[in-house]
């Protein structure tokens, strides 16, 4: 079965996707444009209340999801995919108590993909100190649905860093915890050296238009092949594995922990240790 993200579903819905995307990708000033997506977010919903009245009601929701995904697009459209394996053992870790002193994202701003239960647009704030999270439940716009009539599931939070974790959790409703633990794990288990993240392309994308954007030696054809595949809609993806981590949790008889391990370089503190579960 053919996996769509929720990136290319929230593109192929919203009519104003395309337009937001090239605002916060060509603006300088940021603030300026997200002033600008959210007006035009406000024009098109207001025409459409007058066939679906309650679209009035989902403009600050719809707001929301349009400056994440103009986020998303303005850092490099970067999205990142938690291998089975490697998101079942977060499911088998427990939560660090904190988060890390110290995040390393692929981008400061991007979308990561937490496979059958959805996935979050993750943005980095860090004069902050924080992430922001929207999170998407898995059916987010699914084929058949209509996002102008039915409810689409999403939640934002902020998330401080070094915070205590227990404090966001304690907020949000249960049917999210699953879903928000891995993505926190998630953001941990990117502080380990031993995490790769090998760029790619969704595994739909067209081989020979793959192996053209993946030339060794030519530029303009990494250029030609990227931009065909961009345009046929298909999504780069920066797919996380980790050497060491079993391929199934069937095994698994102990849970996963983190612990904390004193820096020693300059600016000292502590970092995060994944001890995987066994």
């Amino acid at each position: 079965m053919e996996m769509i993200y929720a990136v290319q579903r929230y593109a192929a819905t919203r009519p104003w996707a395309r337009r937001v995307g090239q605002l916060y990708s060509q603006a300088v000033q940021a603030e300026a444009v997200q002033q600008e997506g959210m007006a035009l977010v406000v024009r098109e919903l207001e025409r459409a209340a007058q066939v679906y009245p309650a679209a009035s009601a989902r403009i600050a929701i719809e707001q929301r999801l349009a400056d994440a995904y103009g986020q998303f697009c303005r850092h490099g459209r970067v999205m990142a995919h938690l291998e089975n394996g490697l998101m079942q053992a977060l499911q088998h870790t427990r939560l660090p108590a904190n988060m890390p002193e110290r995040l390393t994202l692929p981008a400061d701003a991007f979308y990561l993909h937490a496979g059958e239960q959805g996935g979050a647009f993750v943005m980095h704030l860090p004069a902050s100190n924080a992430v922001a999270l929207l999170l998407v439940s898995a059916d987010f716009s699914a084929s058949g649905s209509d996002w102008l009539a039915d409810t689409e599931q999403s939640l934002a939070l902020l998330v401080n860093y070094p915070g205590e974790l227990a404090a966001p959790m304690a907020t949000v409703a249960p049917e999210w915890h699953a879903l928000l633990s891995t993505v926190l794990g998630g953001l941990a288990v990117m502080t380990q050296p031993k995490l790769e993240m090998v760029r790619g392309w969704e595994e739909a994308a067209p081989a020979d238009v793959v192996a053209l954007a993946s030339h060794p030696g030519c530029v303009k054809s990494r250029k030609k092949g990227r931009s065909q595949l961009l345009q046929a809609g298909y999504q780069e993806v920066s797919y996380c594995r980790m050497n060491g981590v079993a391929a199934s949790a069937a095994g698994y008889a102990n849970q996963g922990y983190w612990r904390r391990q004193a820096v020693s370089d300059a600016q000292g503190g502590s970092r995060l240790v994944w001890v995987m579960p066994r």
